[in-house]
């Protein structure tokens, strides 16, 4: 075998070798088995319903997580979290006075999730929200609560997920009250109704 013949075999035995490894982490990272772990990052928030637009209150999502495989490419997921919602303004009812709602719910959402073969992700489901602490505060005063907040969130939720290594996963998720989560006499909507949506950007670290 000359020379030529013999760099061309090699790089093809280099290639199959890079195919396989890179094929085996493929499959480690999506292999779908029971995994629990914990999430940590920000929402990006905003009350529909309260006069003030803008992903502008941010706040912290964080808890734990698991997952429960029900076929090669199905499975729930369910989580304990501490989530902080609400909303923030540089105007309060058109005055130019900084307005912000700090409304913080332990939150248990479940999901029905699609495991595609590149290593991402697709789920949707339902978040059930339980009120813990509200807070409004006035050009940096604290005021009694204006509006009435409910105890109670149901919320649908859309989710995705980016698997970084076997252990590491980036996390986008959108979530929308389904249920008005309390009424405001200045709402833009006929009803009265508030709403949360929120944006959720966070990373979790599943065994």
């Amino acid at each position: 075998m000359n020379t030529g013949r013999l760099r061309n075999f090699l790089i093809l035995i280099c290639l199959v070798l890079f195919w396989n490894v890179t094929w085996a982490q493929v499959n480690s990272i999506t292999e779908l088995r029971f995994r629990a772990g914990i999430v940590l990052g920000l929402n990006a928030t905003q009350v529909d319903g309260d006069d003030y637009a803008g992903y502008h209150k941010l706040g912290l999502n964080g808890g734990f997580t698991a997952q429960l495989p029900v076929s090669k490419k199905f499975f729930f997921s369910t989580e304990i979290l501490y989530s902080q919602k609400g909303a923030k303004s540089r105007t309060f009812q058109g005055v130019p006075l900084a307005y912000r709602t700090k409304l913080n719910y332990a939150e248990i959402p479940l999901l029905f999730n699609f495991q595609e073969k590149h290593a991402v992700n697709f789920g949707l489901g339902v978040s059930y929200g339980r009120l813990i602490k509200v807070r409004e505060y006035i050009d940096g005063i604290e005021q009694d609560p204006f509006e009435d907040f409910r105890r109670n969130d149901i919320a649908g939720v859309a989710n995705g997920n980016y698997l970084i290594s076997d252990h590491l996963q980036l996390n986008l998720r959108f979530a929308y009250s389904l249920i008005p989560i309390g009424y405001s006499p200045t709402s833009n909507f006929n009803s009265r109704a508030m709403f949360n949506n929120i944006l959720s950007f966070r990373l979790a670290y599943v065994l």
